[in-house]
């Protein structure tokens, strides 16, 4: 009697582990997938809810950091005027953003 419950068990125990896998693999996935947005200035892989990466941040001037960081109206006008600034070849050391 007990091994046919083990016996009944098994499959139902091997289907619940093949889905705990898929998804966890699922998971993975989709996190890698967005991790790897390229840096607007240099291309490397940054988190995609990171302007620039560490690097090319760190070459901004601190003003123009600190108007980024601002959450409001105006942050996606910022936002563009930095982009537009990348794509005009402007080094990162001279790009400014109205504040």
């Amino acid at each position: 009697m007990i091994s046919a419950l083990v016996g009944a068990a098994c499959p139902l125990i091997f289907a619940v582990a093949v889905l705990a896998i898929c998804a966890l693999l699922h998971r993975d996935r989709r996190r890698t997938a967005m991790a790897t947005t390229p840096c607007r200035s240099c291309r490397t892989p940054k988190p995609s809810r990171i302007y620039l990466c560490a690097g090319c941040w760190a070459a901004l001037t601190a003003e123009t950091r600190r108007s980024l960081n601002r959450r409001d109206s105006k942050a996606l006008a910022r936002l563009r005027e930095l982009h537009q600034q990348i794509d005009a070849g402007v080094p990162l050391a001279e790009i400014g953003v109205t504040p």
